[in-house]
């Protein structure tokens, strides 16, 4: 019975070493190339990941003085709240103001409709000033320091016997969009 048991047992041993070799031989060399594959994979990941951390670094690095640049220039434009003749005669009573102070008279103005964009509305006010050339200079920089940015779309100016005549088409902007939630109630 021993000898029985032995031919059945090298049975047993030769279908499970012929099991190996049809079956999990050629599985080995499939596995060895998964893990070199998955080796590259790994080194393209860690190049990729630290390429991304660079590009995050710079661009925070950045994004104070961006933050920054938007918020005033969210700050400076009026809320869709506002109407828009409003906004067009606090432009013609900010600019006549100044103007007098820098010894400009305001011959007259103009509401032109304002320009819809996608996101904002451009506010256009023509003003027409006659005064000296240095008064226009003083104007043009205290308009400078204005609170809500004033955008100087077109000048003119000419000379009519001793006095000059200026034309000023001064434009600002209205937020329509939900982007003048960020910049805080003016």
């Amino acid at each position: 019975m021993d000898k029985e048991k032995l031919k059945i047992s090298g049975f047993y041993v030769l279908a499970a070493l012929l099991l190996v070799r049809l079956v999990i031989v050629p599985y080995q060399h499939t596995i060895q190339e998964k893990k070199d594959l998955l080796k590259e994979y790994g080194e393209a990941y860690g190049v990729k990941a630290a390429a991304y951390e660079r590009f995050k670094e710079e661009e925070n690095a950045k994004s104070p003085k961006k933050n920054e640049i938007e918020n005033s220039l969210l700050k400076s434009a009026y809320g869709k709240d506002t109407p828009f003749i409003s906004i067009q005669s606090e432009m013609v009573r900010a600019i006549s103001g100044r103007a007098e102070k820098e010894g400009l008279t305001v011959v007259n103005f103009e509401f032109p409709e304002p320009i819809p964009l996608k996101h904002v509305s451009e506010v256009p006010v023509i003003i027409r000033l006659k005064g000296e050339q240095k008064g226009m200079v003083a104007l043009l920089k205290e308009m400078e320091k204005e609170e809500k940015k004033l955008l100087i779309k077109r000048f003119e100016d000419g000379k009519s016997g001793q006095d000059f005549y200026f034309n000023l088409t001064v434009c600002t902007y209205r937020i329509e969009g939900k982007d003048r939630d960020k910049a805080g109630k003016e």
